[in-house]
């Protein structure tokens, strides 16, 4: 082996590579369309026909009865290689708008509560925000959000708009990050 010519390509390697803390480029993903099943439904987004995160929204009661509180968790999936590390839920009552009540939303203690802030934009007082600023802690692993959503009796069905904002990063040194926007309407009951 010749020492030198070793040294002089680790060196290049050393200096193309050191102190960056991302060769990694960033990729903007909107959502497809949701995809719904009996009481879940599945907000996925997309790179290439590639699953990159998909937000999954589960409504827990059965029946088709009106209530006070509706019962839902949304849970975040991506595949192995890619970390979730923010999200941010918005909610908005029908007409969907600014300017409105804001959505009767409850954030419940189990699942990830401690890692979430409940608030209302301060931008607009008529969405309430769920913010998850850091969840690089969890890695890979699913995040999941367990919420009530309070119910009007005047409306049926009644209607919670709900937008979504994700950043991911890949674990792969020449890998792509990730920032992600979508939003739908659910319907309760």
């Amino acid at each position: 082996m010749n020492r030198r010519k070793y040294l002089v390509v680790s060196g290049l390697v050393a200096a193309s590579t050191g102190g960056c803390t991302a060769v990694n480029r960033e990729t903007h993903l909107t959502a497809g369309k949701i995809i719904e099943h009996g009481k879940s439904a599945v907000l996925p987004f997309r790179d290439d026909g590639e699953d990159i995160l998909r937000l999954q929204i589960d409504k827990q009661y059965t029946g088709d009865e009106k209530r006070d509180y509706y019962p839902f968790f949304i849970s975040t999936l991506q595949p192995d290689g890619h970390q979730l590390d923010s999200l941010r839920l918005k909610f908005r009552s029908p007409p969907h708008s600014s300017g409105f009540s804001p959505a009767g939303i409850a954030l419940r203690e189990d699942g990830d509560a401690n890692k979430a802030t409940l608030s209302q934009d301060g931008d607009d007082p008529s969405t309430t925000v769920i913010d998850l600023p850091d969840t690089t802690d969890i890695g890979q692993a699913s995040v999941v959000i367990h919420l009530l959503f309070a119910g009007h009796h005047a409306e049926s069905p009644q209607q919670l708009w709900m937008n979504a904002e994700a950043e991911l990063s890949s674990d792969s040194l020449l890998g792509t990050d990730y920032s992600a926007t979508g939003d739908f309407t659910l319907e309760f009951p």
